[in-house]
């Protein structure tokens, strides 16, 4: 049976090959909707941007608005180096020109919950949207199954010298997720940056792919300069965690030393605390799931 399923985003170049992971593998995925955040570029960006990765991979799945800044401070200017302009490294990809969902993104996440048994959430943005789904709808926690989120790091930042983006930006909001109760199962920078797929790699593996899909991918790829793309991470380790190991944790967010600020304590223990975290990545692996996305798509998408 497929995983009821909200992807939280914020899209976002990595963000585009989650979606691509999702909307490729619908055997394993029932992606009931998308709400948007802002972050790597606003809300209303990162909004629109969510409709036409869908229109492009011919997902029907509506997109809910969500906040338009983090808990407690305002979103920072747009990530250009990291996501262009336009968020999408500066691909151009038509707008369906379809409405939003009526429903913001906190209000959608408790719709979804009530009517889905067994719902998950994969999310890949800063954790804003959650938590003020938490704060409205305090049932809720009782009612999502899990959580997968990209995000925290224990080695390296991208932020701050140990802090990742998703946690960092709004660790407020990550303290109040940590703290639900909602299984939560982290997959961090420090294991998706290992994770990367060369332009080489990706040209030898979309041969078949329908050509506007793949000078997009190709187009992004090239704009990350050999970066991995996180995002995808998360979504291939819900849709085949074989090529990760985890460890049970005890887990804190620092939000009092500047030098760490951001970053995820983790204390590994043998007890189930409903926190669990990718301490090991079979790259190789990654990169067959990483292929029989591609070839999913070529499927799906002619």
């Amino acid at each position: 049976m497929a995983i009821p399923l909200i992807l939280d985003t914020d899209p976002g170049v990595d963000d585009f090959f989650c979606f691509a992971m999702v909307c490729a593998f619908r055997e394993v995925f029932d992606l009931k909707a998308v709400t948007a955040m802002g972050g790597n570029n606003t809300t209303s960006v990162t909004s629109k941007n969510a409709q036409r990765i869908l229109n492009l991979f011919h997902c029907k799945v509506p997109v809910s608005y969500g906040a338009d800044s983090y808990l407690t401070e305002p979103f920072g200017e747009p990530v250009v180096s990291a996501h262009g302009h336009n968020g999408l490294g500066e691909a151009e990809i038509p707008d369906p020109g379809l409405p939003l969902d009526p429903l913001r993104a906190w209000d959608k996440i408790h719709e979804e919950a009530e009517e889905n048994e067994g719902l998950q959430l994969l999310t890949v943005a800063p954790l804003t949207n959650v938590a003020m789904a938490l704060i409205r709808y305090p049932d809720l926690k009782r009612k999502i199954f899990g959580i997968t989120m990209m995000g925290g790091s224990q080695l390296v930042g991208n932020v701050t010298p140990y802090g990742e983006a998703n946690v960092t930006h709004d660790v407020f909001a990550a303290e109040k997720v940590f703290e639900s109760g909602i299984p939560i199962t982290m997959i961090g920078l420090d294991i998706t940056s290992r994770c990367v797929i060369s332009l080489d790699e990706f040209e030898e593996m979309s041969e078949g792919l329908n050509p506007k899909v793949r000078s997009i991918m190709r187009q992004l790829i090239a704009f990350r300069h050999g970066e991995a793309m996180h995002d995808a991470v998360a979504a291939a380790a819900m849709a085949d965690p074989c090529f990760l190991k985890f460890r049970n944790a005890k887990a804190r967010i620092e939000m009092a030393s500047t030098l760490s600020y951001g970053r995820v304590w983790l204390e590994d223990t043998e007890e189930e605390t409903g926190f669990r975290y990718a301490y090991e990545v079979d790259v190789p692996a990654y990169r067959k799931i990483f292929a029989k996305m591609i070839s999913s798509l070529e499927e799906t998408i002619r």
